[in-house]
């Protein structure tokens, strides 16, 4: 016996070894931090003190509702549909868990994604012990639905994820493609994440007479109520009643669930207005990157801006915004993005005004490496 298969490691699941640990570096608040697709903008103090009004009243040695019904009751009746379709999650992290645990019914289940796309997809199926198939984008980050068909057409596959728009490229993929393949494809539920479309120029897909294999999934996180926590999903009764009978109880804390029910009571309009500002500043954004020397930078309808570079110049630049106390996402060799090696992407988040202000003069102090044209865009 190995020194890995002695005492309690024998125990652990194999493919666990393979994968990596989903963790963001943490910053304080004098780091610009553009890492984590967070609306940064601030809450009016006349909100806060209502909220901390709301904390007041808390039995903080009570449990939590079960399932939430106050904040199901709200976001069902916001969606058009009956309190029972909705579950709530620890943020949509859970509830594609949920997802996962309660479909994964077959020996050979399998979870068809894009890529590149929200890595917990992935990373959640496969910590279950799912076969997943990943797809990747065609130019331009479009879908390639005649891939996406032919992996659809195994009868083992119970998932699919597809966010609109999504991340980390920001692109709103069409409705049309996404309604036809829902509809080609009954045996598979279709999961559409809608994290980031309040900042699309698009209308939801959800409708309340959707498909019954139409998934939608949501979270507050997106939209300034980062801290929260509060992810949720909207799917046929029959496969709500799964996710609750999988789901642990008490699985969102009472202040998040009385605060969540608070902004969307009452302050619904001032979140509004902070996902405009930050929409005004995701274009900011993308004006800013596009000044930099070979990006090449991708149309979002997120709040995220996704740019190319020569890879010596995106690993360096990396570098150097830390050194200027600011974080964005990099990817460097990572699977789906095209041109492994000659490129890197880097993803930033749409600050607030401030942010952008440091960001673009520490952009202005940077000179890139010697390098060769970035080429057409994919």
């Amino acid at each position: 016996m190995t020194e890995t298969d002695a005492g309690f490691r024998r125990h652990l699941r194999r493919s666990l070894a393979e994968l990596s640990i989903y963790d963001a570096p943490p910053a304080d608040a004098s780091w610009v931090r553009l890492h984590a697709n967070e609306c940064p903008e601030p809450w009016p103090t006349e909100v806060l003190a209502d909220l901390a009004e709301v904390v007041r009243g808390i039995e903080l040695s009570r449990y939590p509702d079960t399932s939430g019904r106050a904040l199901r009751a709200i976001l069902a009746d916001r969606l058009g549909v009956r309190p029972c379709e909705v579950v709530l999650g620890n943020g949509s992290d859970e509830i594609i868990g949920l997802l996962v645990t309660a479909l994964s019914g077959r020996a050979d289940a399998t979870v068809v994604v894009p890529r590149p796309t929200f890595v917990m997809y992935a990373h959640t199926a496969r910590v279950l012990g799912l076969r997943v198939v990943e797809v990747d984008l065609r130019e331009g980050f479009a879908l390639d639905e005649p891939a996406l068909r032919a992996a659809l057409a195994d009868e083992a596959v119970c998932l699919c994820f597809l966010a609109r728009p999504n991340n980390p490229t920001g692109t709103l993929w069409p409705r049309a493609t996404i309604e036809a393949l829902v509809r080609d494809h009954p045996h598979v539920v279709f999961v559409v994440d809608e994290a980031y479309a309040a900042y699309a120029p698009e209308p939801s897909m959800f409708r309340p007479d959707r498909p019954e294999n139409f998934v939608l999934m949501g979270t507050l996180s997106k939209v300034g109520l980062a801290a929260l926590r509060v992810g949720y999903c909207v799917a046929h009764e029959d496969l709500a009643r799964a996710l609750d009978t999988v789901r642990h109880p008490y699985n969102v804390s009472q202040t998040s669930l009385a605060l969540a029910a608070r902004v969307l009571e009452r302050h619904a309009h001032v979140l509004d207005a902070m996902v405009a500002r930050t929409k005004v500043q995701r274009d900011r954004l993308a004006r800013i990157v596009a000044r930099l020397p070979n990006a090449v930078v991708y149309p979002s309808a997120g709040n995220m801006v996704l740019c190319r570079l020569p890879a010596p110049a995106a690993s360096a630049l990396s570098a150097h915004l830390r050194r200027h106390r600011i974080l964005v996402k990099t990817f460097l060799d990572a699977p789906g993005f095209p041109g492994a090696g000659a490129y890197g992407y880097l993803r930033a988040s749409a600050g607030t005004a401030a942010d952008l202000d440091r960001l673009e003069a520490a952009l202005d102090r940077w000179r890139p490496p010697s390098t060769g044209p970035a080429g057409p865009g994919r």
